[in-house]
């Protein structure tokens, strides 16, 4: 059974709540992760001393939503509201100087586990009805551990009479500790940059490569801040998009995502609080089944149907 903080400490104790430890002996030595309960947040990952996201403490919140789990919508919602059945229905802001209701519903909850091993835990969180969500949505995300990585699959339930809006991603920061992270090189093959305007809400789409944001040979993380939202992404054989975050000597991470989750946000900041309080570049990759204000643009939003169930995966495939 994954390690648990003990049951008698309450969340705002915790901070980040709960902690699930992983394990796995694989050829390239021990693999490790540490699963947060809130957020369902990858609060560590690691192979033998390489640490492969931005870690932080169990008695901290997440910095940034490093590792956190979004749903039922990603990224931003304009000024919270969305139109159902011809109401408006307003969420909490939860970035006021963009008056906007970032990454959904589930960054504060303290998710339970429900299933586990010593190298994989299944957490669950349900999405209860309220004034701007007003549906029943059970929701589960695992975390798995194999032999060149880690699996994450994401699962939704419609628990609600009608059909439900709903959308998911992951918000984890990469790194590849042999190497400063502003010396990483980020590729990834996207036809499509969503445009937002100052408040970061799309207004439109244009070809990545135009706007200056081809990444296909590759940019250093160090050398401008990127926080964009990219699609049409470039599939192999079996349906997967890849971002790779590499060192110079090719060693690093693909982190892949499944043919579910249309959209990935990179996010280069230089700002990111580290484990022991200084300032570092940061690398978030965020798998994301659709685009930004989805609830109000439909942008590659799911309907789930009542009793429907949604299920997607996306992982990281270590490179050495």
């Amino acid at each position: 059974m994954p390690t648990k903080l003990k049951s008698e400490q309450t969340p705002n104790e915790l901070g980040s709540g709960e902690q699930f430890v992983l394990n796995l002996e694989t050829p390239n030595g021990l693999l490790h992760a540490a699963i947060a309960a809130r957020g369902a947040s990858l609060r560590e990952f690691r192979l033998g001393d390489i640490e492969l996201v931005e870690p932080y403490a169990a008695e901290s919140e997440a910095p940034h939503c490093a590792g956190q789990v979004m749903a039922p919508w990603v990224n931003r919602l304009d000024h919270g509201r969305w139109t159902f059945g011809g109401e408006v229905l307003q969420n909490p802001i939860t970035l006021s100087e963009q008056d906007n209701a970032n990454h959904g519903l589930l960054l504060d909850y303290f998710y339970k586990a429900v299933e586990s091993t010593a190298s994989s835990v299944t957490l669950e969180a349900i999405i209860e009805p309220s004034a701007g969500y007003p549906f029943r949505v059970a929701t589960r995300v695992t975390y798995a551990l194999v032999a060149d990585g880690l699996v994450v699959t994401h699962r939704a339930e419609n628990l609600a009479d009608v059909a439900a809006p709903y959308a998911t991603g992951a918000h984890p920061y990469f790194k590849f500790s042999t190497v400063d992270t502003a010396d990483l090189t980020i590729k990834l093959d996207a036809a499509t940059r969503t445009v937002t305007n100052e408040r970061q809400i799309p207004i439109g789409e244009e070809p990545a490569a135009l706007a200056g944001f081809d990444l296909r040979s590759g940019v250093r993380a160090g050398d401008q801040l990127i926080d964009n939202d990219f699609t049409d992404l470039a599939r192999d054989e079996n349906g997967l998009a890849h971002t790779y975050v590499s060192s110079a000597d090719g060693r690093g991470l693909d982190i892949w995502q499944d043919h579910n989750f249309a959209h990935v946000v990179l996010f280069t900041p230089s700002f990111f609080e580290s484990v022991d309080r200084g300032l570092t570049h940061a690398i978030a990759v965020e798998p994301s089944t659709s685009a930004p204000n989805a609830f109000n643009s439909g942008k590659n939003l799911i309907w789930l149907e009542p009793g429907a169930v949604f299920e997607g995966h996306w992982g990281v495939r270590l490179v050495l």
